[in-house]
Order: C-alpha cells, then structure tokens, then sequence
C-alpha cells in the first residue's frame, strides 16, 4: 500500500513524517519484542530526528542502523552516524531513554577487501537480519541510500550491504545496503524535499520507468509505504 503526504511547508512536512514514524515504531513494538530502523543522512533527515525525539517511544527497544555510509571515519562530518548520533541518539540518551549500543556504526576496515561489510551483516544478523522501518530520502536522480540509477549498485544480487568505489556522486567510496536488504523492510517512509527532487517525484511517478532507472521506486514493492513531499 503506497501513500503520498503533499504539504508545502517543508518544516510541516518533517514533523509529520517524524510522528508518522514514531506510530510504525509504536506499532512494530506492540507487536514484536523489538524494531529495527535503517536510516540514511542528510539535512531534512537530521530535522526528522529532532523531531522523532519528542515522540513517545519505548527507544530503549529500538536499534538503529544506517542504510548506507561514506567510508569516513565514525568522527568525520559527512557520517550519516554521525548524524544519527549528534541530533538523535546523545540527546536522548542524556535523558536515559535509549543506551547509545542501541545505534549501530558502519565501521570501515580497510584491511579487507569488503571494507566491513559482512562484520556489518554479522551485527545487523544479531538482530533478525532485517529492517523494520526504513527512511529513505531521494535524491536528485531518484537515488535511495547508495543505490544509483543505471548503476551496478542498484542491480546488485548480494542480500546484504555491498561496497563500491565508483559512485556516481562523490565521494566515490561508499557502503549501502542492497536493494533485497532494504527490501525486508515492512515499512517505507520516503522524502522528496525541495525542488531539486521535482524531476526525481516525476520519475517516481512515472509507471513507465523502472526502478533500476529511478530506485526511489523500491518502496512501492513494500508492505506499508508512505511519500513525503512538499512537491506538488
């Protein structure tokens, strides 16, 4: 089931993706034991956070993921963690409602050829090797995490997370999870936000082009997703 949320106030629009997420984890967790949320980085992501802090969530059974990564240390400034760490998890856990071993680091291990991949799957298999609820955030060209139109990314079989060192945006090192992984997902929450993304939205929309050409698609493939966009 595929819903799309149009409000033009962009600030609007993230506090009620924000709440939006925050009823799928109250849901997951009146079901299950647990919930596992893979997020990406990003601008209008760190407002989600902020947001999602107010939400009222038992977090202490909440695990974090990120769906992709820059092969940057954990402290660089253009880590999605680091994103999730600075406008999520420090502050909550400052409040003692969720431990920060609740979010989960890509750590990049340059001494193998996989970077830190299957340690990553190792990590995420501890805990059902699936997500729950994953937010995505398009980009300009349709891309979701670091799956890219038209790139071997995006058609890769592998059900995990996979690496590259030709992203068609920089930088060119990057880890995301595969597009069967993110496909475990039950729950979809997808932004387009800005102009930027209008070309992106009207692929999206589009039936004729597939999701190897706009990978933004993939939600619809899901149980429960829902679109986010100030666009019209």
């Amino acid at each position: 089931m595929l819903a799309i949320i149009q409000e033009p106030n962009a600030d609007l629009l993230l506090r009620r993706a924000a709440h939006h997420i925050g009823e799928q984890v109250r849901d997951v967790l009146a079901r299950r034991g647990s919930a596992n949320i893979a997020v990406p980085g990003g601008r209008s992501v760190a407002k989600i956070f902020q947001m999602l802090r107010q939400e009222k969530v038992d977090w202490s059974r909440v695990h974090f993921f990120v769906i992709d990564e820059r092969l940057v240390p954990l402290d660089h400034p253009d880590s999605n963690y680091q994103l999730l760490k600075d406008h999520f998890i420090v502050p909550l856990a400052k409040e003692g409602a969720i431990s920060s071993e609740n979010a989960h680091p890509f750590i990049v291990d340059p001494a193998v050829p996989d970077r830190g991949a299957r340690a990553y799957e190792a990590v995420l298999a501890d805990h059902g090797f699936r997500f729950d609820i994953i937010l995505l955030s398009s980009g300009e060209d349709g891309h979701v995490g670091a799956l890219f139109p038209g790139h071997h990314s995006v058609r890769d079989a592998h059900h995990g997370f996979i690496v590259m060192d030709d992203s068609p945006k920089p930088p060119a090192e990057r880890m995301s999870s595969s597009l069967s992984l993110m496909l475990t997902a039950e729950i979809g929450v997808l932004l387009f936000v800005g102009e930027a993304k209008r070309e992106a939205f009207a692929k999206f929309n589009d039936p004729a082009i597939p999701a190897t050409d706009c990978p933004a698609k993939l939600v619809i493939g899901m149980k429960d997703a829902t679109v986010f966009t100030d666009l019209e």
